[in-house]
């Protein structure tokens, strides 16, 4: 749905929390504004509105009858056809009057769940998705306060606002047919009306509680896409999301609508109470035989109804006021420039273009050209993006996903501009920020691959290291991750946004530096089931030589051009050496690397990756697998233990300087959850790594150091178990290296088949008790 709106000239705020969001300070009222603003949401439920209309003024025109029939049965007597025709009108206004409550609450709330639906995808696009221009809580508030203030605004004008107009004219013209003068009937009726109020509105509050969580939903589903605005944008998930915030939107409608019929009940109930009151005035006049009873009765109805019409004036017209308000607020996003320019058509007419991507005279910043005509990525295969100094890979990865403009040139896939919506959607983005979503596990695959069966599901799971969460508390699969996916581990929720990309339909997969793929052996087989049958592109942003010399081309990021080659044949290029010499001089941390053979550091330290975790923040849980040794470099962590009664406690505290986890062997899991109690900065190296270099096979064969880590990882698996953990690589292949490692002594089969490492102790000073935690090493 599109709203066209002109946007006011803006210069002071009218929200004290934010008085430079560029909010207008005119003092109109804007009906015309708020009305124009609201037709296309209004136009779908248009009956709805107009039924709510014709029923208000049929039930005030039954109402203004009332008083005259009243006098006239007064003045004349007792007649029972003059009283059947008061109790009827009496009993058509009540049902006129439900009627066009039910209609003006249709007309409301969906009305505003269109216009919630429209702001949340508007957002999605605009700037303020990245807090550009308002802030987080802001964006949040525009979905939720600005959208009830718009809907109480219609709202009231259909059901107390018109009609209060209406009746307040009509009053006034029969007025002045009798004379008025008033009743202690009234007082009594007054009173009734005052205990049936207290006791229909005990209910109230239950229903308003409801009301407010269906509403904090709404924003919770907005709070997680700002959070997580790169992963949405980058995976494709903006329908999934839109689906979410649909559902929750629909759940907000009934539970408002739910809200409004009770607090209706008030209403009725007042009308109820008043015509009781009003036949005690007519019995009173007929019974006591008091002159110009009926005269008096009359003008009580008009003067009533006069006075009912003034006291719904002001609160109308404050609510419409604080809709033109949020009205304007709303119209901050859905008026912005798009954050990225969404092509209409993106078609490149050279002949010079081919399929896959290709750059087009592309520069990312001003006066800094990287590609002059054309230059194609290598269609099928990994490919590595690596950046000389002071380049960010991850700006460039936003604009061959298309989720950023460059600042000239374009990006083409087959083609046709990346941001064109259609090619946007062949292209997944993951990116280092590890915000997931408050749905379960299933539900995330799901919204990569919306058909995938569960033995599928597992299956991913299980290449992508998360095996382990079938057992996950609360329903395994099906158990909520809770807001942000916090339930899990940063570690844990990036292998599942790889997970997702392996399952998914993108034809180009762009991944910036992650920790849990700093290690190539742990790599290499999710990326190779990433490229799949399929021969998609994967592209990864990385700071490892071994990595991309794997990869079957690279992409070499400079400060005024990119290169496009294999690693052997731009190492013969200084400056692409250069990049590696650099990333060399880094010193790796001693602690680390003191149990590894000097022969193996070099190998080493390009494993060995930086992680920061705010407070807060989990490192790792107790039952997730123990791949990973974590060394402190500054802050503090907790180490908890789950206690027989389900409670979560702290059982020791460490710092700076010490290893953080328990590593029992290569496929253990961890007994504890660690968590930040500070911002905390590690180091980190997977545990298979470090095991291959203390037995001296980092540098050999890749077929070889894969089976020795899969024996590691399996704790005595059979020849069968290793081949099939290692389907990606030849059966034959594997078969020959452990019989290669048998013969060489590497490897030990037991009695019972099962295979085992050997290593030599003696020969690895200082790695004995690290040996000894590990487990698994037969001497």
């Amino acid at each position: 749905m599109s709203v066209s709106s002109t946007t006011p000239d803006l210069t002071v705020g009218m929200d004290s929390t934010e008085p430079h969001e560029g909010l207008s300070a005119r003092s109109a009222a804007g009906t015309g504004e708020l009305l124009r603003f609201l037709a296309p949401f209004l136009a779908p439920v248009r009956w709805a509105v107009i039924g709510s209309l014709a029923f208000g003024m049929a039930a005030l025109l039954a109402a203004a009858v009332v008083p005259l029939v009243v006098e006239g049965t007064l003045e004349h007597g007792i007649d029972s056809r003059a009283l059947g025709l008061l109790g009827g009108l009496m009993l058509l206004d009540v049902i006129l009057t439900w009627v066009a409550q039910r209609c003006g609450f249709v007309a409301a709330t969906s009305s505003a769940r269109a216009l919630t639906e429209h702001l949340y995808e508007t957002t999605l696009e605009s700037p303020m998705v990245r807090q550009v221009g308002l802030r987080r809580p802001s964006v949040v508030s525009r979905h939720t306060a600005d959208i009830d203030r718009v809907e109480q605004a219609v709202d009231v004008t259909l059901i107390e606002g018109l009609p209060g107009v209406m009746r307040i004219v009509l009053s006034l013209a029969l007025l002045y047919l009798v004379e008025p003068r008033a009743g202690l009937v009234m007082l009594v009726g007054t009173i009734a009306f005052l205990v049936l109020n207290w006791h229909i509105g005990r209910g109230l509050l239950q229903v308003d509680h409801r009301r407010l969580h269906a509403s904090s939903d709404v924003g919770a589903v907005v709070d997680e896409t700002i959070t997580a605005s790169r992963t949405v944008s980058g995976m494709n998930l903006a329908s999934w999301m839109v689906a979410r915030l649909s559902e929750r939107a629909s759940r907000l409608h009934i539970a408002t609508l739910i809200q409004k019929r009770r607090a209706g009940r008030l209403h009725i109930a007042a009308r109820v109470v008043g015509y009781l009151a009003l036949l005690g005035v007519v019995l009173v006049g007929l019974v006591g035989g008091v002159a110009g009873a009926g005269a008096i009765a009359a003008a009580l109805l008009y003067v009533e109804a006069v006075v009912r019409g003034l006291e719904a004036l002001p609160p109308w017209l404050r609510d419409w006021r604080l809709a033109v308000t949020s009205k304007r607020r709303i119209e901050q996003i859905t008026s912005a420039a798009p954050r990225v320019a969404r092509l209409d058509t993106g078609a490149v007419t050279s002949t010079s273009v081919g399929e896959g991507l290709t750059f087009h005279d592309l520069a990312l910043e001003p006066d800094s050209l990287l590609t002059m005509g054309a230059l194609g990525v290598p269609s099928g295969g990994l490919v590595a993006l690596v950046a000389d100094a002071g380049q960010s890979t991850s700006r460039l990865l936003e604009v061959l996903g298309g989720d950023s403009d460059p600042d000239a040139g374009l990006v083409t896939l087959d083609g046709v501009d990346v941001r064109h919506p259609l090619v946007k959607r062949r292209v997944a983005l993951l990116t280092y920020d590890t915000s997931l979503f408050d749905t379960t596990v299933r539900d995330h695959l799901g919204a990569a691959a919306t058909d995938i069966s569960s033995v599928a599901a597992e299956a991913v799971l299980a290449k992508a290291g998360l095996a382990h969460l079938v057992d996950l508390p609360g329903g395994g699969l099906d158990a909520r991750l809770g807001s942000h996916a916090e339930v899990l581990s940063v570690h844990e929720r990036q292998r599942l946004l790889l997970a997702m990309a392996v399952v998914g339909s993108a034809d180009v997969v762009l991944i910036e530096s992650l920790p849990v793929l700093a290690d190539v052996d742990v790599a290499l087989p999710l990326l190779s089931a990433m490229v799949g049958d399929r021969q998609r592109t994967v592209v990864i942003a990385t700071r490892s030589a071994e990595l991309a010399e794997r990869c079957d081309h690279v992409l070499a990021l400079y400060d005024d051009g990119i290169v496009v080659g294999t690693h052997s044949d731009l190492m013969i290029q200084p400056r692409y050496a250069q990049i590696w010499d650099r990333q060399s001089a880094i010193s790796a941390d001693t602690k680390l690397l003191e149990s590894i053979p000097e022969s193996q550091r070099d190998s080493m330290r390009s494993r060995i990756s930086t992680e920061q975790f705010p407070a807060g923040e989990t490192l790792f849980r107790e039952g997730s697998p123990g791949d990973q040794m974590m060394y402190i470099i500054t802050g503090r962590v907790a180490v908890l233990a789950v206690d027989a009664e389900g409670r979560e406690r702290r059982v020791a505290e460490i710092g700076p300087g010490n290893f953080c986890g328990d590593v029992d062997s290569p496929g253990g899991r961890h007994s504890n959850t660690v968590r930040a109690v500070s911002d905390t900065l590690v180091r980190t190296l997977s545990v298979e790594a470090w095991s291959a270099g203390v037995m001296g096979i980092l540098d050999a064969d890749p077929v070889e150091r894969r089976v020795v880590t899969a024996v590691l990882r399996s704790t005595n698996a059979h020849e069968a178990e290793i081949v099939a953990e290692l389907s990606d690589l030849p059966p034959d292949a594997v078969v020959e290296t452990i019989a290669r490692l048998t013969a060489a002594g590497g490897l030990r089969t037991n009695p019972d088949g099962r295979l085992s490492i050997v290593a030599r102790r003696r020969s690895l000073a200082g790695s004995a008790a690290l040996l000894d935690r590990l487990g698994g090493l037969d001497d």
